[in-house]
Protein backbone atom coordinates (compact mmCIF):
# COMPACT_ATOMS: atom_id res chain seq x y z
CA UNK A 1 0.00 0.00 0.00
CA UNK A 2 1.19 3.41 -1.12
CA UNK A 3 -0.68 6.14 1.02
CA UNK A 4 -0.74 9.59 -0.70
CA UNK A 5 -1.56 12.50 1.19
CA UNK A 6 -5.27 13.98 1.41
CA UNK A 7 -3.71 17.18 -0.16
CA UNK A 8 -2.43 15.30 -3.04
CA UNK A 9 -5.85 14.01 -3.03
CA UNK A 10 -7.46 17.35 -3.31
CA UNK A 11 -5.27 18.99 -5.71
CA UNK A 12 -5.72 16.07 -7.92
CA UNK A 13 -9.20 15.91 -7.65
CA UNK A 14 -9.27 19.77 -8.44
CA UNK A 15 -6.81 19.35 -11.81
CA UNK A 16 -9.35 16.40 -12.98
CA UNK A 17 -12.24 18.64 -12.70
CA UNK A 18 -10.30 21.80 -14.25
CA UNK A 19 -9.39 19.74 -16.67
CA UNK A 20 -12.72 18.29 -17.22
CA UNK A 21 -14.85 21.89 -16.65
CA UNK A 22 -12.65 24.34 -16.78
CA UNK A 23 -14.16 28.08 -17.81
CA UNK A 24 -17.26 26.06 -18.97
CA UNK A 25 -20.45 26.50 -18.16
CA UNK A 26 -23.42 23.93 -17.77
CA UNK A 27 -27.16 24.46 -17.59
CA UNK A 28 -28.21 21.81 -15.06
CA UNK A 29 -32.07 21.22 -13.97
CA UNK A 30 -32.01 20.73 -10.34
CA UNK A 31 -34.49 21.58 -6.74
CA UNK A 32 -33.48 24.13 -4.61
CA UNK A 33 -32.87 22.97 -0.69
CA UNK A 34 -31.54 24.47 2.64
CA UNK A 35 -30.80 28.02 1.47
CA UNK A 36 -29.18 30.11 3.25
CA UNK A 37 -29.54 34.08 2.03
CA UNK A 38 -27.62 37.04 2.80
CA UNK A 39 -29.48 39.47 0.66
CA UNK A 40 -27.06 42.44 2.67
CA UNK A 41 -23.58 40.75 2.03
CA UNK A 42 -24.65 39.81 -1.39
CA UNK A 43 -24.01 36.09 -1.64
CA UNK A 44 -26.19 32.52 -1.25
CA UNK A 45 -25.49 29.45 -0.02
CA UNK A 46 -28.33 26.62 -0.75
CA UNK A 47 -28.06 22.75 -1.87
CA UNK A 48 -29.19 21.42 -5.45
CA UNK A 49 -31.32 17.96 -5.19
CA UNK A 50 -32.39 15.70 -8.26
CA UNK A 51 -35.53 13.32 -6.80
CA UNK A 52 -36.77 10.40 -8.19
CA UNK A 53 -39.86 11.30 -9.77
CA UNK A 54 -41.42 7.75 -10.01
CA UNK A 55 -42.29 7.85 -6.21
CA UNK A 56 -44.76 9.12 -4.31
CA UNK A 57 -43.76 13.31 -3.01
CA UNK A 58 -43.69 11.45 0.30
CA UNK A 59 -40.92 9.44 -0.13
CA UNK A 60 -38.94 10.41 -3.61
CA UNK A 61 -35.51 9.11 -3.95
CA UNK A 62 -32.44 11.97 -3.63
CA UNK A 63 -30.66 10.93 -7.08
CA UNK A 64 -27.97 13.57 -6.61
CA UNK A 65 -27.16 16.46 -4.03
CA UNK A 66 -24.51 19.24 -4.43
CA UNK A 67 -23.77 22.28 -2.62
CA UNK A 68 -23.89 25.61 -4.69
CA UNK A 69 -23.74 29.06 -4.23
CA UNK A 70 -24.92 32.30 -5.53
CA UNK A 71 -21.54 35.32 -5.00
CA UNK A 72 -22.24 39.11 -5.34
CA UNK A 73 -20.98 39.38 -9.07
CA UNK A 74 -24.04 37.43 -10.10
CA UNK A 75 -26.78 38.05 -6.96
CA UNK A 76 -28.59 40.14 -9.30
CA UNK A 77 -30.03 37.12 -10.74
CA UNK A 78 -31.96 36.11 -7.85
CA UNK A 79 -34.32 39.52 -7.89
CA UNK A 80 -34.09 39.06 -11.73
CA UNK A 81 -35.51 35.56 -11.29
CA UNK A 82 -38.37 36.93 -8.79
CA UNK A 83 -39.42 40.09 -11.03
CA UNK A 84 -39.74 37.88 -14.18
CA UNK A 85 -41.71 34.89 -12.99
CA UNK A 86 -43.07 36.50 -9.49
CA UNK A 87 -42.11 33.72 -7.95
CA UNK A 88 -39.63 33.95 -4.62
CA UNK A 89 -36.34 32.32 -4.41
CA UNK A 90 -36.98 29.41 -2.18
CA UNK A 91 -36.68 25.76 -1.34
CA UNK A 92 -38.38 23.25 -3.54
CA UNK A 93 -38.45 25.16 -6.64
CA UNK A 94 -37.00 23.25 -9.65
CA UNK A 95 -35.12 25.52 -11.63
CA UNK A 96 -33.18 25.88 -14.70
CA UNK A 97 -29.51 26.42 -13.73
CA UNK A 98 -26.38 27.93 -15.61
CA UNK A 99 -23.48 27.07 -13.35
CA UNK A 100 -19.96 26.36 -13.34
CA UNK A 101 -18.14 23.61 -11.71
CA UNK A 102 -15.24 24.46 -9.16
CA UNK A 103 -13.80 22.16 -6.60
CA UNK A 104 -11.75 23.80 -3.69
CA UNK A 105 -9.50 21.41 -1.38
CA UNK A 106 -10.70 23.43 1.34
CA UNK A 107 -14.49 23.30 0.66
CA UNK A 108 -14.94 20.99 -1.63
CA UNK A 109 -17.33 20.41 -4.83
CA UNK A 110 -19.38 23.50 -4.87
CA UNK A 111 -21.57 24.67 -7.85
CA UNK A 112 -21.32 28.86 -8.75
CA UNK A 113 -24.99 29.67 -10.10
CA UNK A 114 -24.36 32.16 -13.05
CA UNK A 115 -27.71 32.23 -13.97
CA UNK A 116 -31.09 31.00 -13.88
CA UNK A 117 -33.75 30.66 -16.51
CA UNK A 118 -37.27 32.13 -15.45
CA UNK A 119 -38.99 30.72 -18.91
CA UNK A 120 -38.50 26.79 -17.25
CA UNK A 121 -39.89 27.94 -14.26
CA UNK A 122 -42.90 29.71 -15.56
CA UNK A 123 -43.55 26.77 -18.14
CA UNK A 124 -43.34 24.29 -15.13
CA UNK A 125 -45.89 26.17 -13.06
CA UNK A 126 -48.20 26.84 -16.05
CA UNK A 127 -48.14 22.60 -17.20
CA UNK A 128 -49.25 22.19 -13.66
CA UNK A 129 -51.83 24.27 -13.92
CA UNK A 130 -52.52 23.33 -16.95
CA UNK A 131 -52.73 19.37 -15.45
CA UNK A 132 -55.36 20.62 -12.92
CA UNK A 133 -57.47 22.54 -14.97
CA UNK A 134 -57.89 19.49 -17.41
CA UNK A 135 -58.59 17.24 -14.42
CA UNK A 136 -60.83 19.18 -13.37
CA UNK A 137 -62.83 19.45 -16.75
CA UNK A 138 -62.52 15.59 -16.89
CA UNK A 139 -63.62 14.71 -13.52
CA UNK A 140 -66.53 17.69 -13.16
CA UNK A 141 -68.20 18.42 -16.09
CA UNK A 142 -70.88 19.79 -14.67
CA UNK A 143 -69.36 22.47 -12.44
CA UNK A 144 -66.23 23.13 -14.70
CA UNK A 145 -66.41 23.07 -18.80
CA UNK A 146 -64.44 24.52 -22.03
CA UNK A 147 -66.98 27.16 -24.33
CA UNK A 148 -64.66 28.70 -27.07
CA UNK A 149 -61.62 27.68 -25.26
CA UNK A 150 -62.65 29.37 -22.22
CA UNK A 151 -63.72 27.99 -18.89
CA UNK A 152 -66.98 27.86 -17.75
CA UNK A 153 -67.87 27.37 -14.50
CA UNK A 154 -71.07 26.91 -12.46
CA UNK A 155 -70.30 29.84 -10.06
CA UNK A 156 -69.67 32.59 -13.05
CA UNK A 157 -73.28 31.45 -14.20
CA UNK A 158 -74.74 32.02 -10.90
CA UNK A 159 -77.08 35.61 -11.04
CA UNK A 160 -75.53 38.53 -10.46
CA UNK A 161 -77.51 40.25 -7.41
CA UNK A 162 -78.95 43.87 -8.13
CA UNK A 163 -77.31 44.95 -5.23
CA UNK A 164 -74.02 43.66 -3.30
CA UNK A 165 -74.61 44.33 0.52
CA UNK A 166 -74.56 41.67 2.22
CA UNK A 167 -70.13 40.23 1.89
CA UNK A 168 -69.04 37.18 3.69
CA UNK A 169 -65.23 38.14 3.89
CA UNK A 170 -62.21 35.50 3.62
CA UNK A 171 -58.96 37.05 4.89
CA UNK A 172 -55.83 37.06 6.95
CA UNK A 173 -56.72 38.68 10.23
CA UNK A 174 -55.06 41.81 10.71
CA UNK A 175 -53.26 41.61 7.16
CA UNK A 176 -52.88 44.33 4.64
CA UNK A 177 -55.18 42.65 2.20
CA UNK A 178 -58.06 42.53 4.82
CA UNK A 179 -57.08 46.10 6.52
CA UNK A 180 -57.47 47.91 2.60
CA UNK A 181 -60.70 45.81 1.52
CA UNK A 182 -62.23 47.31 4.64
CA UNK A 183 -61.22 50.66 4.05
CA UNK A 184 -62.18 51.01 1.04
CA UNK A 185 -65.76 50.02 2.09
CA UNK A 186 -65.95 52.56 4.76
CA UNK A 187 -64.50 55.15 2.57
CA UNK A 188 -66.29 54.52 -0.17
CA UNK A 189 -67.89 58.28 -1.62
CA UNK A 190 -71.44 57.34 -1.88
CA UNK A 191 -72.15 55.96 1.32
CA UNK A 192 -73.30 52.82 0.76
CA UNK A 193 -73.31 50.89 3.88
CA UNK A 194 -72.38 47.02 3.42
CA UNK A 195 -72.48 44.40 5.81
CA UNK A 196 -69.47 42.59 6.36
CA UNK A 197 -69.75 38.99 8.18
CA UNK A 198 -65.72 38.12 8.61
CA UNK A 199 -63.93 34.52 8.07
CA UNK A 200 -60.80 35.11 8.99
CA UNK A 201 -57.96 32.39 8.36
CA UNK A 202 -54.59 32.03 6.77
CA UNK A 203 -54.65 32.65 2.78
CA UNK A 204 -51.21 31.89 1.90
CA UNK A 205 -48.55 29.15 2.81
CA UNK A 206 -48.51 25.64 3.78
CA UNK A 207 -52.44 24.55 5.28
CA UNK A 208 -53.99 27.75 3.33
CA UNK A 209 -55.63 25.82 1.07
CA UNK A 210 -58.00 23.46 3.33
CA UNK A 211 -58.50 26.79 5.13
CA UNK A 212 -60.04 28.70 2.91
CA UNK A 213 -62.25 25.42 1.77
CA UNK A 214 -63.22 25.24 5.20
CA UNK A 215 -64.18 29.00 6.07
CA UNK A 216 -66.21 28.06 2.56
CA UNK A 217 -68.11 25.90 4.25
CA UNK A 218 -68.69 27.55 6.67
CA UNK A 219 -70.55 29.91 4.96
CA UNK A 220 -72.29 27.26 2.83
CA UNK A 221 -73.66 25.99 5.95
CA UNK A 222 -74.15 28.98 7.90
CA UNK A 223 -77.50 29.59 5.98
CA UNK A 224 -77.45 33.22 5.67
CA UNK A 225 -78.01 35.05 2.02
CA UNK A 226 -75.08 36.34 1.07
CA UNK A 227 -74.97 38.51 -1.61
CA UNK A 228 -71.26 37.78 -2.42
CA UNK A 229 -68.20 35.95 -0.69
CA UNK A 230 -64.76 38.19 -1.12
CA UNK A 231 -61.31 35.93 -0.94
CA UNK A 232 -58.70 38.88 -0.41
CA UNK A 233 -55.27 38.32 0.14
CA UNK A 234 -52.33 40.81 0.09
CA UNK A 235 -48.91 40.91 -0.52
CA UNK A 236 -46.75 37.89 -0.25
CA UNK A 237 -44.58 36.20 -3.08
CA UNK A 238 -46.24 34.08 -6.18
CA UNK A 239 -44.83 30.95 -4.47
CA UNK A 240 -47.13 31.81 -1.07
CA UNK A 241 -49.95 32.32 -4.08
CA UNK A 242 -50.60 28.62 -4.94
CA UNK A 243 -52.97 27.39 -2.66
CA UNK A 244 -55.19 29.40 -5.31
CA UNK A 245 -53.97 27.10 -7.77
CA UNK A 246 -55.12 23.69 -6.61
CA UNK A 247 -57.31 21.00 -7.47
CA UNK A 248 -59.40 21.32 -4.15
CA UNK A 249 -59.57 24.77 -4.85
CA UNK A 250 -60.37 24.89 -8.39
CA UNK A 251 -63.29 22.23 -7.51
CA UNK A 252 -64.92 24.16 -4.86
CA UNK A 253 -64.66 27.82 -5.89
CA UNK A 254 -66.31 26.33 -9.29
CA UNK A 255 -69.15 24.84 -7.55
CA UNK A 256 -69.75 26.81 -4.86
CA UNK A 257 -73.40 28.58 -4.73
CA UNK A 258 -72.95 32.11 -3.76
CA UNK A 259 -70.55 34.35 -6.11
CA UNK A 260 -67.23 34.37 -5.77
CA UNK A 261 -65.27 37.37 -5.92
CA UNK A 262 -61.17 37.11 -5.90
CA UNK A 263 -58.92 39.60 -4.99
CA UNK A 264 -55.91 38.30 -3.93
CA UNK A 265 -53.02 40.45 -4.75
CA UNK A 266 -51.47 39.53 -7.67
CA UNK A 267 -50.48 41.49 -11.21
CA UNK A 268 -48.62 39.06 -12.93
CA UNK A 269 -50.74 35.33 -13.87
CA UNK A 270 -54.12 34.51 -13.49
CA UNK A 271 -54.61 31.37 -11.15
CA UNK A 272 -57.12 28.86 -11.52
CA UNK A 273 -59.05 30.48 -8.59
CA UNK A 274 -59.30 33.41 -11.02
CA UNK A 275 -60.31 31.78 -14.01
CA UNK A 276 -63.47 29.89 -11.91
CA UNK A 277 -64.94 31.91 -9.77
CA UNK A 278 -67.50 34.53 -10.83
CA UNK A 279 -65.45 37.66 -10.93
CA UNK A 280 -61.75 38.27 -10.39
CA UNK A 281 -59.76 41.65 -9.93
CA UNK A 282 -56.08 42.35 -8.86
CA UNK A 283 -56.38 43.55 -5.54
CA UNK A 284 -58.50 43.47 -2.14
CA UNK A 285 -59.07 47.43 -3.51
CA UNK A 286 -59.96 46.28 -6.14
CA UNK A 287 -62.05 43.82 -5.11
CA UNK A 288 -63.84 46.35 -3.09
CA UNK A 289 -64.33 49.13 -5.57
CA UNK A 290 -65.86 46.69 -7.38
CA UNK A 291 -68.31 46.23 -5.12
CA UNK A 292 -68.83 49.98 -5.27
CA UNK A 293 -69.11 50.35 -8.14
CA UNK A 294 -71.84 47.52 -8.88
CA UNK A 295 -74.30 49.28 -6.38
CA UNK A 296 -73.43 52.43 -8.09
CA UNK A 297 -74.37 51.29 -11.18
CA UNK A 298 -77.42 49.62 -9.54
CA UNK A 299 -78.43 53.41 -7.95
CA UNK A 300 -77.60 54.96 -11.30
CA UNK A 301 -80.11 53.09 -13.24
CA UNK A 302 -83.00 53.55 -10.98
CA UNK A 303 -82.19 57.73 -10.84
CA UNK A 304 -82.19 57.11 -14.73
CA UNK A 305 -85.67 55.18 -14.42
CA UNK A 306 -86.82 58.26 -11.96
CA UNK A 307 -86.12 60.91 -14.95
CA UNK A 308 -87.51 58.59 -16.87
CA UNK A 309 -90.11 58.37 -15.08
CA UNK A 310 -90.86 62.52 -14.51
CA UNK A 311 -90.14 62.91 -18.52
CA UNK A 312 -92.99 60.08 -18.97
CA UNK A 313 -95.04 61.85 -16.55
CA UNK A 314 -94.43 65.09 -17.74
CA UNK A 315 -95.07 64.21 -21.18
CA UNK A 316 -97.88 62.72 -19.99
CA UNK A 317 -99.53 65.59 -18.46
CA UNK A 318 -98.90 67.51 -21.41
CA UNK A 319 -100.30 65.72 -23.98
CA UNK A 320 -103.76 65.56 -21.50
CA UNK A 321 -103.47 68.87 -20.94
CA UNK A 322 -103.45 69.74 -24.71
CA UNK A 323 -106.22 66.91 -25.10
CA UNK A 324 -108.22 68.58 -22.45
CA UNK A 325 -107.75 72.10 -23.73
CA UNK A 326 -109.01 71.10 -27.48
CA UNK A 327 -112.22 69.01 -25.86
CA UNK A 328 -112.79 72.09 -23.78
CA UNK A 329 -112.53 73.97 -26.77
CA UNK A 330 -114.81 71.46 -29.08
CA UNK A 331 -117.40 71.81 -25.84
CA UNK A 332 -117.40 75.40 -25.67
CA UNK A 333 -118.40 75.51 -29.60
CA UNK A 334 -120.60 72.31 -29.26
CA UNK A 335 -122.43 74.50 -26.54
CA UNK A 336 -122.37 77.78 -28.30
CA UNK A 337 -123.99 76.33 -31.02
CA UNK A 338 -126.19 74.33 -28.91
CA UNK A 339 -127.68 77.37 -27.09
CA UNK A 340 -127.99 79.42 -30.38
CA UNK A 341 -130.17 76.97 -32.10
CA UNK A 342 -132.14 76.69 -28.68
CA UNK A 343 -132.41 80.21 -28.68
CA UNK A 344 -133.16 80.26 -32.39
CA UNK A 345 -135.97 77.52 -31.66
CA UNK A 346 -137.49 79.40 -28.30
CA UNK A 347 -137.94 82.37 -30.60
CA UNK A 348 -139.80 81.03 -33.24
CA UNK A 349 -141.88 78.78 -30.46
CA UNK A 350 -142.38 82.26 -28.80
CA UNK A 351 -143.54 83.83 -32.14
CA UNK A 352 -146.12 81.45 -32.91
CA UNK A 353 -147.28 81.37 -28.82
CA UNK A 354 -147.64 85.13 -29.23
CA UNK A 355 -149.75 83.78 -32.67
CA UNK A 356 -151.87 81.41 -30.94
CA UNK A 357 -152.89 83.72 -27.55
CA UNK A 358 -156.60 83.79 -27.74
CA UNK A 359 -156.69 87.50 -27.25
CA UNK A 360 -154.58 87.62 -30.45
CA UNK A 361 -157.37 84.90 -31.93
CA UNK A 362 -159.74 87.10 -30.74
CA UNK A 363 -158.62 90.46 -32.25
CA UNK A 364 -158.37 88.69 -35.47
CA UNK A 365 -161.94 88.41 -35.44
CA UNK A 366 -162.42 85.06 -33.83
CA UNK A 367 -164.97 84.20 -30.86
CA UNK A 368 -165.52 82.13 -27.61
CA UNK A 369 -168.30 80.38 -26.66
CA UNK A 370 -168.65 79.65 -23.42
CA UNK A 371 -170.67 77.56 -20.68
CA UNK A 372 -170.25 78.30 -17.02
CA UNK A 373 -167.18 79.27 -17.48
CA UNK A 374 -165.75 76.72 -19.68
CA UNK A 375 -165.27 77.01 -23.37
CA UNK A 376 -167.01 74.74 -25.87
CA UNK A 377 -165.63 73.09 -29.15
CA UNK A 378 -168.44 71.12 -29.81
CA UNK A 379 -172.16 71.85 -30.25
CA UNK A 380 -172.89 68.54 -28.89
CA UNK A 381 -174.57 68.89 -25.50
CA UNK A 382 -175.91 72.06 -25.68
CA UNK A 383 -179.53 72.35 -24.56
CA UNK A 384 -182.14 74.55 -25.76
CA UNK A 385 -182.78 77.56 -23.89
CA UNK A 386 -179.33 77.10 -22.46
CA UNK A 387 -177.60 80.12 -21.48
CA UNK A 388 -174.05 80.82 -23.03
CA UNK A 389 -171.39 83.60 -22.97
CA UNK A 390 -169.82 84.87 -26.52
CA UNK A 391 -166.38 86.23 -25.86
CA UNK A 392 -165.03 88.37 -28.44
CA UNK A 393 -162.16 90.98 -28.57
CA UNK A 394 -163.66 94.03 -26.80
CA UNK A 395 -166.19 92.33 -24.35
CA UNK A 396 -168.81 89.36 -24.08
CA UNK A 397 -172.04 88.93 -24.54
CA UNK A 398 -175.16 86.13 -23.08
CA UNK A 399 -176.67 84.35 -25.83
CA UNK A 400 -179.65 81.87 -24.93
CA UNK A 401 -179.56 78.76 -27.44
CA UNK A 402 -182.56 77.23 -29.54
CA UNK A 403 -182.91 74.48 -31.51
CA UNK A 404 -179.01 74.56 -31.62
CA UNK A 405 -179.05 78.35 -32.99
CA UNK A 406 -178.97 81.31 -30.85
CA UNK A 407 -181.98 83.19 -30.12
CA UNK A 408 -181.82 86.58 -28.30
CA UNK A 409 -179.28 88.45 -26.97
CA UNK A 410 -179.29 89.52 -22.70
Amino acid sequence: MNPIRLSDLAFTLEAVIDDAFGQKAVWVIAETSDIKNYPDRGYCFLTLVERDTSGTSAGRETLAKLDACIWRRNYHTINDFESATGVAFARNIQLLLLVSVGFSPVYGLRLEILKIDPSYTLGNLERERQAVLDALVKNHPDLVWLEAGQYITANQLLPRPAVMQRIALIAAPGSDGWRDFRHELAQNPFGYDFGVDEYLTQVQGKGAEKAICDQLERIRTSNIDYDSVVIVRGGGSQLDFGSFDTYLMGQTVAGFGIPILAGIGHERNVSITDLLCHESVKTPTKAAAFLIEHNRQFEESCLLLRERLALVAREALQTSREQLDAETERLRFVMHNFFRDCHTDLTEKAVTIRHLDPSNVLRRGYALVLRNGHILTKSTGIQSGETLQIQMNDGSINVVSKQSSVLSEH
